[in-house]
């Protein structure tokens, strides 16, 4: 590998075997290395491929800022998640969440400790993601020594979410609060609690997901049923109350979020709502 410029004297920015630019991490790999120079493999600890120029910008900014040891962790931490997680995630993860766990250990170590309101939401509508902010909050403390509360694991929930989503933090936030007011809309109307462990539950979870994605990012919703106005009709009437159900849900969404959802989708939420309180 050439160097191609110093981060700092733990960061090079080098130039591999296949031309492909990198960054590469170490302890004091950088130090009096300038343009040209061979890097010595022995020395890099970290090797980080990002192929977005801007991504790439951002993270050569955040290490010139960031503790080593905390970069390491996160990258560690990133790891994990990659190899654990279910569904896709960018590389935009690493830069995210290494800023911000670099910046909650500062927090904390200030006195400063946030609560996040979306917690009990995250912990319904994305369990797997807290699932695993809570591990990088266990992991936190085991080898930094540093102890956070789960209000963190939700923080470092929504980042990965965010990474699996591929939309902006704010569209996070929107999407897990809608998620949740689709779920409390449907026990309220239904009076009953559904059962978070079956299958039908986590079929509707996963449609309110890819729902809210799909307004929040303004992508169009299928409109296969378009043409089938005997199978719509047919719903409509064998299962009258989930589609008064669905239509509530379709009015909250719109009063709340200026969205709209067409008339398959409203079909569609009435077979799932059909299969939730068929199963209860």
């Amino acid at each position: 590998m050439k160097v191609i410029k110093a981060i700092n004297n733990n960061n090079l920015c080098v130039l591999d075997d296949a031309g492909r630019e990198q960054i590469v991490s170490g302890k004091g790999i950088g130090f009096g290395k300038k343009y040209g120079d061979t890097v010595d493999p022995s020395q890099i600890q970290k090797t980080y491929l990002i192929t977005d120029s801007e991504l790439q910008k951002k993270m050569i900014t955040m290490l010139k800022e960031i503790p080593f040891e905390y970069m390491v962790f996160a990258n560690d931490i990133v790891e994990h998640i990659k190899n654990t997680y279910s569904g896709k995630l960018s590389e935009s993860l690493l830069v995210t969440l290494s800023d911000h766990i670099s910046f909650a250990i500062e927090r904390k170590k200030s006195g400063m400790e946030f609560t996040n309101p979306l917690l009990d939401s995250i912990r319904e509508s994305y369990p797997e993601e807290l699932q695993l902010g809570k591990y990088c909050v266990e992991q936190m403390e085991t080898q930094l020594g540093i102890a956070m509360t789960e209000d963190e694991a939700a923080f470092i929930a929504m980042h990965i979410i965010n990474a699996s989503l591929g939309t902006k933090m704010d569209d996070v936030y929107k999407i897990t609060k809608l998620i949740n007011g689709c779920i409390e809309i449907a026990e309220y109307y239904c009076k009953e609690k559904f059962d978070r462990d079956s299958v039908e539950f986590e079929r509707f979870l996963a449609h309110l997901k890819y729902l809210a994605q799909r307004l929040f990012q303004n992508k169009p919703l299928p409109n296969a049923l378009n043409d089938d106005d005997a199978f719509a009709i047919m719903i409509r009437k064998t299962c009258a109350e989930q589609y008064k159900c669905a239509l509530c849900i379709h009015e909250y969404i719109a009063k709340t979020y200026r969205k709209s959802i067409n008339s398959d989708e409203l079909i569609t939420l009435t077979i799932h709502l059909k299969k939730l309180t068929k199963k209860s």
